[in-house]
C-alpha cells in the first residue's frame, strides 16, 4: 500500500502552489460498501489555502463529478488554521500545512465483479502568501477502483 501511495504521489505530480496526491480506503470493494477516498495537500513554504469558512475567500473544495453506479457522500475537512491577515486586521480560516480532505462514495448495486471504475473530480482552490492571492486553481483528480 505504502508503494502505491508513494506512486499515486509522483504520478500527481505538482499543482501551481502545492503538491498533492490521491489514495483511498481501499482499491477492491463489493457493490454497496462506501469508500473513502482523500486528497493529501501540501502547501508550498510561506503559502496558505483557504479554508471552509473563510468569507470574502475561495476556500479548497474537492467536487466530485456525477457518475452511474457510484454516489457521491461527504467531504470532510480537518482542522483550520487561524491567520491573521494584519493589513485588513482580519482573522481567517486557511490550511497553511499538509493537510488531508476526505470525500466518501459509495458502489452502486449494478456494478459487476471485476468492473473497473473511475471516480473522477476536481480539486479547487486559491493559494495565497503574505503579500499575494494567485489566480484559482481546477486541478483534476481521479480514483481508479475494481468491483468485488
Amino acid at each position: 500500500m505504502l508503494l502505491f501511495t508513494l506512486l499515486t504521489a509522483l504520478l500527481a505530480g505538482v499543482t501551481p502552489h502545492i503538491t498533492m496526491a490521491t489514495s483511498a480506503s481501499a482499491g477492491e470493494a463489493r457493490p454497496g460498501a462506501t469508500i473513502r477516498l482523500f486528497v493529501d495537500v501540501i502547501p508550498d513554504p510561506k503559502v496558505h489555502v483557504y479554508a471552509p469558512g473563510a468569507k470574502d475567500y475561495l476556500p479548497i473544495v474537492l467536487a466530485i463529478t456525477p457518475r452511474t453506479g457510484v454516489k457521491a457522500g461527504k467531504l470532510t475537512y480537518p482542522k483550520s488554521q487561524d491567520w491573521y491577515f494584519e493589513p485588513l486586521k482580519e482573522h481567517v480560516p486557511v490550511f497553511s500545512v499538509p493537510f488531508r480532505l476526505e470525500h466518501t462514495v459509495t458502489l452502486g448495486a449494478s456494478l459487476k465483479p471485476g468492473e473497473r471504475v473511475t471516480v473522477a473530480g476536481v480539486l479547487n482552490y486559491q493559494a495565497c502568501d503574505d503579500v499575494v492571492c494567485f489566480n484559482p486553481v481546477s486541478a483534476p483528480v481521479s480514483w481508479s477502483l475494481t468491483v468485488k
